[in-house]
């Protein structure tokens, strides 16, 4: 009976072995939350880009060019670097022009093993 009190009162807290543990969990959701912030910034950047170009005057009677280059220029004004031309697509019919973004973000997690994000977005522009 005395042994087993006095085994109890020998054990208080972690072990240097939890510890590290609870580090090394902490240190791993922190690498991934940095490796992949800049992706979700990016892409709700691109949301409000195009969610922008509803309040564009006159943004139907203008080309598909002209309409490139104002994604473009926010773009550039956004710092957004990793979504080219060939990952837009632009269709006009009439008073109505839809956008569609679609492109796949690849982040080098460590080593050889990447994470995959894929993006899609489309906007309806109406005249208005």
């Amino acid at each position: 009976m005395l042994k087993d009190s006095f085994k109890y009162k020998n054990q208080k807290g972690f072990t240097l072995t939890g510890w590290i543990v609870v580090i090394a969990l902490i240190l791993y959701f922190a690498y991934l939350a940095m490796i992949i912030s800049p992706v979700l910034i990016s892409n709700n950047t691109m949301n409000r880009i195009l969610e922008s170009l509803k309040e564009e005057p006159g943004i139907t009677q203008k080309t598909k060019y002209d309409i490139w280059r104002l994604i473009e220029n926010r773009m550039l004004v956004n710092q957004v670097q990793n979504i080219t031309k060939d990952d837009f697509d632009i269709e006009k019919e009439g008073d109505v022009v839809n956008i569609y973004l679609e492109y796949d973000d690849k982040i080098k997690f460590m080593g050889n093993v990447y994470i995959l994000i894929e993006r899609n977005k489309s906007v309806e522009l109406v005249r208005n």
